[in-house]
């Protein structure tokens, strides 16, 4: 089955200028808005305009909201005629990755181009996420233009280095933090995997994911030291061989497992569709029956990081030249991905007490999980209301999201930070475009996505 296939109510805002939406998106798709860590190589002139264009197109908004260029990233405001509200904030990123050097002439339309070809709109962004950064501005443009009129403030924040080091978001918070604001809820890009929950017990049924937190990354260091020498003489060990049991004591004993309240809410939701026993029967009293649910998650491979933080050893250097030789100092590197419940703080004191005092033990690098959502907010609700009436026969489930964005670094100013990007194209378009060759997304794809952002904020942001 296709995604196409689930789509509904696609006759909706029949009156919005669809065309003008594809001949903006392709426009903003010729905008070269690449990032580097090395910053002197991004053409900021190229954002500059970006933002020109985007003045240009949408005067509505334009006309209606206060635009504040921080750096090289927006942040438009349009205020809300009920300051009791918390204002929602929607978010995109302005940058794409480079391009892999070699494969220009590989794309069949150029990574620049723009082009509307074969139902489809090609370029670098066009499903990471300039989609989503325009899709967000036909929507408040059409509702603006229809005369109809703010209830809630409506944030539209959008970075300019997402896919480096999020400094534009930063920026951008830290203005919504000298201004005491408090949002009601954040959508960003994220998560929309469809599948059949098979695994979760529930195989007829089809779900879809919303991203409602990030796990953590951390890459841990072990150093182990000994004299080296002739291999015939290895009475006091080696380095090799301590870094290894230090290793394998990591793996055998990792940080415990926990039901988080996404999956505990995901159990909810699946409910009575849930028949593959003994599951069945377990989700019909959970707490009774935690350990047998952890087990189930744990032992299959598209579960088991939703509960455990994960351990990966990717790395070993250091080793002798020669068979013979016993090394002198050996490194490894454990990469690691955090739940909520782990700390890099905390997974160091634990690991202490399974690895020799000898082994140093340090971070390369180091970032706790994001904070879940709190999904008995009415965002979360109105998301999933939005979906289902746009997507049929999916049942939309909260949970980790598969990678970091943007949408983290608000956290600090939401309890309800939602990642979702609402453009549901093909598995086989999504894995050959996003941060590839040829990267591209449907015209239908792309209009389903606006119609959903465009009834979330007619919904929650707009008079009735």
């Amino acid at each position: 089955m296709k995604n196409s296939d689930l789509f509904a109510h696609e006759e909706d805002y029949a009156s919005l200028p669809w065309d003008k939406a594809d001949e903006h998106l392709s426009r903003a798709l010729q905008f070269e808005t690449t990032s580097y860590l090395d910053t002197s190589r991004i053409r900021y002139d190229q954002f500059d305009a970006l933002h020109s264009f985007l003045k240009e197109s949408y005067p509505h908004v334009l006309a209606a909201g206060t635009w504040e260029e921080i750096g090289h990233s927006l942040l438009i405001t349009l205020p809300g005629q009920n300051p009791d509200l918390r204002p929602a904030l929607f978010m995109a990123h302005q940058d794409v990755v480079p391009l892999v050097k070699g494969t220009e002439h590989d794309w069949k339309h150029g990574p620049f181009s723009g082009d509307i070809a074969d139902g489809y709109i090609w370029g670098r962004g066009a499903m990471d996420i300039k989609e989503m950064l325009i899709g967000i501005l036909e929507s408040a443009e059409y509702l603006l233009a229809s005369g109809r009129q703010l209830n809630r403030t409506l944030i539209l924040a959008f970075g300019e280095d997402e896919e480096t080091c999020s400094s534009g978001a930063h920026a951008i918070l830290d203005v919504l933090l000298a201004r005491r604001l408090e949002l009601e809820y954040v959508l960003d890009e994220g998560s929309g995997d469809v599948s059949d929950a098979a695994d979760w017990g529930a195989p007829s049924s089809l779900i879809c994911t919303i991203g409602v937190y990030e796990k953590g990354y951390a890459d841990l260091q072990l150093t182990a030291h000994s004299k080296g020498g002739h291999s015939s003489n290895p009475f006091h060990g080696t380095s090799l061989g301590a870094i290894s049991q230090a290793i394998a004591a990591m793996l055998a004993h990792p940080p415990a497992p926990h039901l988080p309240p996404s999956v505990l809410e995901a159990l909810r939701v699946l409910g009575s569709r849930i028949t593959e026993e003994p599951m069945a029967g377990w989700v019909r009293d959970v707490e009774h029956h935690e350990a047998d649910i952890l087990g189930w998650f744990l032992s299959h491979e598209s579960l088991y990081h939703m509960v455990q933080t994960t351990l990966a050893p990717t790395q070993i250097d250091g080793g002798s030249s020669a068979g013979n030789v016993m090394p002198q100092e050996m490194h490894a590197v454990v990469n690691m991905r955090l739940t909520p419940y782990d700390t890099p703080e905390s997974l160091l004191e634990h690991f202490r007490q399974f690895i020799d005092r000898e082994i140093d033990l340090c971070y390369i690098q180091k970032i706790s999980a994001s904070r879940p959502s709190d999904l008995s907010m009415p965002g979360y609700t109105w998301l999933r209301q939005t979906l289902e009436h746009y997507f049929e026969r999916l049942i939309f489930i909260p949970v980790q999201n598969r990678g970091a964005t943007d949408a983290r670094v608000y956290e600090p100013v939401c309890r309800c930070v939602l990642r979702f990007g609402p453009f549901l194209e093909e598995e086989d378009v999504s894995r050959e475009g996003i941060h590839s060759t040829n990267e591209r997304i449907s015209i239908r794809a792309y209009h389903q996505g606006i119609r959903v952002m465009t009834r979330l904020m007619e919904h929650t942001c707009f008079n009735p």
